[in-house]
């Protein structure tokens, strides 16, 4: 007759290689792309690596007019912010791994001045979240998308606008845009 330990270490054992099982299977459906999701490596994440977003950016946007609506400050509601179709340059000038996420973020100096790109880089989902500056309405157009690492692109829906009221360069009033804007932007 066996003893209890005997049999408790054999269930233990047949525990961890049906758990074993179940992870390494687990890992495998996660690279499986027959639906479109994102592709993770080792079951872990996008690809991502810092060389993917050092240099230079681009931001190509369909021309739109919007409307301000649920500003922090309801004083702006209604105002109109123009976006001019055409791309602008950014070279990143910092790249560095953001206090608060698992990711990359990016500051790129534009024609006008620095920090006119303010991007941040999810490593596990390739999640973007890309800021532009727009001069002529003094703020920020807030666009999310998932990042291409292989083709270097970035499809954007643009449905945010944080507008900086006190001219400090930095926006201090978030709104939301009364429809999408549209865009591209170019991964180095």
């Amino acid at each position: 007759m066996r003893s209890r330990g005997a049999i408790g270490r054999r269930r233990g054992r047949g525990a961890v290689v049906s758990l074993l099982v179940l992870f390494l299977g687990g890992l495998c459906g996660c690279n499986n792309n027959d639906e479109g999701d994102t592709i993770n490596v080792n079951g872990l994440d996008c690809g991502l690596i810092r060389d993917h977003v050092f240099g230079a950016w681009t931001a190509t946007y369909a021309s739109a007019l919007r409307t301000l609506s649920n500003c922090d400050d309801a004083t702006y509601d209604g105002t109109q912010v123009d976006v001019a179709n055409g791309t602008t340059v950014y070279q990143s000038q910092a790249v560095f791994v953001g206090d608060s996420s698992v990711g990359f973020t990016i500051w790129g100096t534009g024609p006008v001045r620095d920090k006119e790109l303010i991007a941040s880089v999810d490593a596990d989902s390739c999640l973007t979240l890309a800021q532009t500056w727009e001069d002529d309405d003094s703020g920020y157009l807030q666009c999310f998308g998932t990042a291409d690492l292989a083709g270097h692109l970035l499809n954007v829906i643009c449905d945010q606008f944080d507008l900086d009221t006190d001219g400090d360069g930095a926006g201090d009033t978030a709104c939301s845009l009364n429809g999408s804007v549209t865009g591209t932007v170019g991964l180095p």
